[in-house]
């Protein structure tokens, strides 16, 4: 990695408009709408209803160019992997509207030779019209391939460990479709060819190409909504998780939720491999209204 090109690295602003379609196209990649009696969920994929996106839609908002392929960054893009995820929602998301989004990279964490890196990127959305705040977003990226080059700011705190020492209050289980990272791509915007292309995916020390982290959090999402916020999107102000392992397309993911009012704890599980691939994370609720 070009550590000086890094710390120097600046971004255009990133315009983006999105509609009920969209939104609907993302919470179909999330498998919502797989029971047709489910009204709670009905009004997340069908216009006939007051329709509303799924919280988590934010984190598909006005996304970047992929940066990191670029040579000079001197970056091993086929070895990253999405580390971390937190979002902050100022108000709920409109179902349509016009934003621009805002990045920097706020650090670089490095681990050592032959342990990698991690980098740290903030990404402001606003109304491009009236400049509302919607939400604020950071991400930690492992780029596996980077360590020893040295490293710069102050790193973001570390996710508070769940400790279950009693069974989880409820869980969800989604069976995902062999083809969701191709699916999820289309509606996240979210190319990275490590979701879709055998070659790269093995590049990077997989048998098959991976699913998105953040497919793998609106799954955290949908069960939060199903379990501890029915018919409600908008008490979700704030989720954060951490990706402990990658996720298959086609894998049976259970969400273990872990209610304390206000705050939900929850991680998830790889069910045929008993992996773990969420770990550390929380949601924020609003009171009910």
């Amino acid at each position: 990695m070009n550590l000086d090109h890094v710390m120097t690295r600046a971004f255009a602003p990133v315009e983006q408009s999105y509609d009920w379609r969209d939104a609907a196209l993302y919470a179909l990649s999330l498998g919502i709408g797989d029971d047709p009696l489910d009204e709670n969920e009905l009004f997340y994929v069908f216009e006939g209803r007051p329709q509303r996106p799924v919280p988590s839609l934010c984190v598909t908002l006005g996304w970047p160019p992929f940066w990191h392929a670029d040579p000079a960054t001197g970056i091993d893009w086929r070895r990253i992997v999405h580390g971390e995820q937190r979002f902050t929602l100022h108000r709920p998301l409109p179902l349509q509207a016009l934003i621009r989004a805002e990045h920097r990279i706020r650090y670089v964490e490095d681990k050592g030779p032959a342990r990698g890196a991690l980098i740290g990127f903030d990404t402001e959305i606003v109304d491009a019209q009236t400049k509302e705040q919607f939400a604020s977003l950071h991400s930690v990226q492992f780029l596996r391939g980077d360590g020893g080059n040295g490293g710069f700011g102050s790193p973001s705190e570390p996710l508070p460990p769940l400790h279950p020492e009693e069974p989880p209050t409820a869980s969800f289980d989604c069976s995902t479709a062999r083809q969701a990272a191709l699916f999820y791509r289309l509606a996240s915007r979210d190319y990275m060819p490590i979701h879709a292309d055998p070659t790269v995916a093995r590049q990077a020390g997989f048998k098959r190409p991976i699913s998105h982290g953040l497919n793998t959090m609106g799954l955290a999402c949908r069960a939060i909504l199903k379990h501890c916020a029915p018919g409600q999107p908008e008490r979700i102000v704030a989720m954060s998780v951490r990706f402990a392992r990658p996720a298959f397309p086609g894998d049976t993911i259970r969400v273990e939720l872990y209610d304390h009012g206000d705050t939900v704890r929850f991680r998830a599980w790889a069910l045929e491999r008993n992996e773990l691939v969420l770990d550390r994370g929380e949601c924020r609720l609003a009171e009910s209204l």
